[in-house]
Parts: structure tokens; C-alpha cells; sequence
């Protein structure tokens, strides 16, 4: 089956409606479940810093990122986290 040109805009903005629904419905669910977190600098945040803005980090896990920044220096690599105890890398 051929479309001819307004049958083709016509698919076009229809499918830019679904998307922009999507994307909202998405930001509403992330939003809804604590995970629309801010970003956080994990060179200089400290611990409050990740608890209010980072979702899923435990107040023992915050703690163990400044500790472990403070003993080795700043991270080189977002993977060097695996380092701190009780970090996972479904946490990254």
C-alpha cells in the first residue's frame, strides 16, 4: 500500500503525539517511583547531598562514597564506586 503525501504528514504527526506522550508518561512513572533524582557531582557532594538527590542510596552507602573519596582521592572513573562497600553495579 502506497501513502500519498498528506497520508504520510498525517502518520507523522500522529506518531509525534505518541512520542511526546510516552515521554511524558515515562517522566510521570520515574517521578512517581523516586527516580527522576538530580544530578550530583560525585567528586564534591557529600553525603546529604547524595541522599537528597541520588534515589536508592542508603545513608550507610553516602557515608561510604565520601570516606572512600577522602582515603583514595577523587574518583577517576564512574565504575571506581564498585570499590565502596556495598555498592552494585545495578546501582550505577
Amino acid at each position: 500500500m502506497r501513502l500519498n503525501g498528506f497520508t504520510r504528514v498525517i502518520c507523522v504527526i500522529f506518531a509525534g503525539i505518541f512520542l511526546m506522550a510516552l515521554a511524558a508518561n515515562v517522566a510521570a512513572e520515574e517521578k512517581k517511583l523516586g527516580l527522576s533524582g538530580n544530578t550530583v557531582n560525585i567528586n564534591e557532594a557529600s553525603a546529604e547531598d547524595f541522599l537528597k538527590n541520588v534515589p536508592l542510596i542508603t545513608p550507610e552507602l553516602a557515608t561510604g562514597i565520601v570516606e572512600y573519596r577522602e582515603e583514595n582521592g577523587d574518583f577517576q572513573v564512574i565504575e571506581e564506586l564498585l570499590q565502596v562497600d556495598g555498592f552494585s553495579r545495578t546501582l550505577l
